[in-house]
């Protein structure tokens, strides 16, 4: 493709390329970091890497050939331009990181937007200013299925919502902001929140401090989801399973377990019915191309203004959610 866009990856840890060493993801994840994704979307063309560790330096230079790789953005050659900057870094610096590329046209961005409220605010209003078109990496939204869930096949599927149960872990500003975004990605707008058991919150996760705690939502329709950490020492999950007036849908086992339960005769009363916990319905998943997809969006929103499907005000809101928790602890 001519004229690919420019790009650069700062920080270039797990998401970046680390999960493309993981045999088991491979056999579901096509795309499960940016650097394979950058080396097949020929919309883009990664020409730099910047991260301070010499092993992540030498795996962008013999693994992936990219051709400039620094341990700061000090050390890009002063010709280099990048139009995208892919940032995965801790968010303790991602407004210097702005300040340093002010040839970009926009950016793929790691969550959470900030280390609090007050300067995740302060990178959205610089990017605002700058006119940069922002992708926040919340994978679920670039996901053909998901997509279709949110634009009413939920409901044709299980009927109105009735309610839905959520289970993350890992931390709530880490895979916890994973599972709010997703939950207002099918159900709307989040009218209330609820912190019933704060004494239960407990430390876990890659993010520094990041707490684990239960939690409720309830969205515009009056849909309340309850989310429950689960420590991952255990087991992992990041998912939700929702209760409709007419069946039930679980997306579970971190989206590769897609499961539907009709809505049945009840086995125990005449002229009553039950949900068919017992006879599945499996849905082949199509989380494996959805970070590709939302590279395509955002190429598609910087030139011709198609709309983003993973948008810098809707992560706002979920690290407000995230706060208005936290506040609770």
């Amino acid at each position: 493709m001519s004229n690919p866009l420019k790009t650069i990856i700062i920080g270039f840890g797990q998401i970046s390329t680390g999960f493309s060493e993981d045999p088991e993801m491979a056999k579901h994840f096509k795309y499960a970091t940016h650097a394979q994704v950058l080396a097949d979307n020929e919309k883009f063309s990664l020409e730099a890497v910047v991260d301070p560790s010499d092993k992540a330096i030498e795996i962008a230079k013999s693994k992936w050939r990219i051709p400039i790789a620094v341990k700061n953005i000090e050390e890009l050659p002063k010709s280099f331009s990048p139009e995208i900057a892919v940032i995965a870094t801790p968010p303790d610096c991602r407004k210097e990181i702005l300040s340093k590329l002010p040839s970009l046209k926009g950016i793929i961005l790691e969550k959470p937007i900030g280390t609090n409220i007050k300067d995740s605010q302060k990178f959205v209003n610089e990017c605002k200013n700058r006119g940069l078109t922002v992708q926040v990496n919340f994978w679920r939204r670039g996901d053909e299925f998901f997509q279709k869930l949110a634009n009413g096949e939920l409901e044709k599927m299980i009927g109105k919502p009735q309610v839905a149960f959520g289970l993350y872990g890992n931390g709530l500003k880490n895979n916890g902001s994973h599972l709010i975004d997703f939950a207002k990605m099918l159900f709307g707008n989040i009218k209330d929140i609820s912190v019933p058991f704060n004494e239960s919150a407990y430390l876990e996760g890659p993010i520094k401090n990041d707490v684990n705690i239960s939690f409720s939502l309830n969205f515009s329709d009056n849909i309340n989801v309850a989310f429950q950490p689960v420590p991952f020492k255990n087991y992992r999950e990041v998912g939700i399973d929702i209760w409709g007036e007419k069946g039930r849908l679980a997306l579970l086992q971190e989206s590769l377990g897609i499961y539907y339960y009709p809505k049945s005769r009840n086995r125990g009363l005449l002229n009553e019915f039950e949900i068919a916990s017992d006879n599945l319905i499996k849905v082949n998943p199509t989380c494996g191309m959805a970070l590709f997809r939302l590279y395509d969006n955002l190429f598609k929103a910087i030139k011709t203004g198609e709309n983003l499907w993973s948008t810098l005000d809707g992560a706002m809101i979920v690290d407000e959610v995230i706060h208005n928790i936290l506040s609770e602890i």
